[in-house]
């Protein structure tokens, strides 16, 4: 069984096309659904945020392994002939294994160490679990993967004053508009990044903020006297009625919901009063039509304009990845010597199997022989027999474990047909 990884990410592809392979909640279970009935893969995770669409599988031969992927992710999507071409980065075994450690424990994000993706990381292989796309190996992996991810927050400073897509966006903010201090804000959306942007926001002193979301009953319980609720259809009339200097947009809709055409009249009513907005769309599919961009007074951003900033945070933290890195090859290697050791587990547990059936059997032929025995006295034999069965067996069933982790199954399982009496 062999480990692939396949990622079309912020570092290979622009948002316009990390756009078109982007998941929907239904497309992500229908994809799920076509891996579990094969498809080439035997097992398979779907990670699919703002930042990335991955694909993490088992598969039995890496023949032709690239090429089955480019086609999964061609064929689901109606890509054109060739699109896919140099928008991913396609890896193997050892370096597919190690990029998920990284990307769980936040190495790969536009945000260094950024808490979220952790979370994704955990909802993507729970998805692929309960559809039944996901096994033993990919369990394994995912398992190890946010374990570790988790001991590194733990362990290293990664996790103090932890840094997020949200956080640079607000950054963002104040970089354009100069200071947040009594601005009023429109907040769209109430997934985390909407969340985790309105507590920067209140920190940074805004005024006012207007938030609104496709469902009204999600944000009923806020009492924050700064949050305005309002209803999603009044978002335009909020920004023709208010003086709104900044727009988060954060929603989880599949298209867009901020259209070009809503915007002709309000740009040249900026231009009239003399003022700007300026929006910073953190959603992926978008939320905001690129070409309203183009507008005279409006400022548009996108995540893939946050890297500058991004970039930046990144000073002080540059010790924190080889210290990370170490951790991650740790784990790595420990998860190689299990992946090795896959082909003697059936073996072990067959002679475990094997002796258990064989150590009952004969005592009780030697019960039946000795009837006069108390039930307590059996037990007390059947205890030590099973205990001296055990310590026989513990060393070469220590030995073929061994034998696995170097990578030498083959001789392992040989052992055990030919001295222990395994049978296929």
């Amino acid at each position: 069984m062999k480990i692939i990884s396949f990622s079309i990410n912020h570092k290979k592809a622009k948002i316009d096309f990390r756009e078109k392979v982007s998941f929907t909640k239904s497309g992500l279970i229908k994809a799920l659904e076509i891996l579990r009935e094969g498809s080439g893969f035997e097992e398979g995770v779907i990670l699919s945020t703002c930042n990335r669409t991955e694909l993490i599988a088992v598969v039995e031969d890496l023949t032709n392994a690239e090429t089955r992927c480019r086609k999964f992710f061609s064929d689901f999507f109606h890509l054109k002939h060739g699109e896919i071409l140099g928008q991913y980065d396609f890896k193997e075994e050892t370096d597919a294994i190690n990029y998920l450690y990284e990307v769980a424990a936040g190495l790969d994000s536009i945000v260094l160490g950024e808490d979220q993706i952790l979370g994704q990381v955990k909802e993507a292989y729970t998805k692929a679990q309960e559809i039944g796309a996901s096994g033993k190996v990919l369990n394994k992996l995912f398992l190890g993967a946010i374990t570790t991810a988790k001991e590194i927050r733990t362990t290293t400073r990664i996790s103090q004053n932890p840094l997020s897509i949200s956080s640079i966006a607000i950054q963002k903010g104040k970089e354009v508009l100069g200071s947040l201090k009594d601005k009023t804000v429109l907040v769209v959306g109430y997934g985390k990044m909407s969340r985790l942007a309105m507590n920067h926001l209140v920190e940074e002193g805004v005024v006012k903020i207007y938030l609104c979301n496709r469902r009204a009953e999600r944000i009923e319980e806020i009492k924050d006297p700064k949050i305005h609720k309002i209803s999603y259809q009044d978002k335009y009339r909020i920004l023709q009625e208010e003086e709104i200097h900044l727009v988060i947009s954060a929603t989880g809709a599949p298209h867009m919901i901020f259209e070009r055409e809503n915007f002709e009249g309000l740009h040249k009513r900026f231009l009239m009063e003399n003022r700007s907005l300026a929006m910073i769309d953190i959603a992926l599919p978008r939320d905001v039509d690129p070409s309203i961009g183009e507008l005279q007074g409006i400022h548009l951003y996108t995540v893939d304009d946050l890297k500058v900033i991004a970039t930046g945070n990144l000073k002080g933290r540059e010790s924190l990845v080889e210290e990370i890195k170490e951790c991650i090859e740790k784990a790595v290697s420990d998860y190689e010597c299990w992946q090795r050791c896959i082909p003697v587990h059936p073996k072990i547990a067959k002679i475990k199997n094997q002796s258990s059936t064989l150590v009952d059997r004969e005592l009780e032929d030697l019960f039946r022989k000795l009837e006069h025995l108390e039930g307590k006295d059996q037990k007390l034999i059947e205890k030590k027999v099973k205990s001296i069965v055990g310590k026989i067996l513990k060393t070469p069933i220590l030995e073929m474990k061994k034998a696995g982790e170097k990578g030498e199954s083959d001789e392992a399982v040989k052992f055990a047909h030919r001295y222990l009496g395994v049978k296929e």
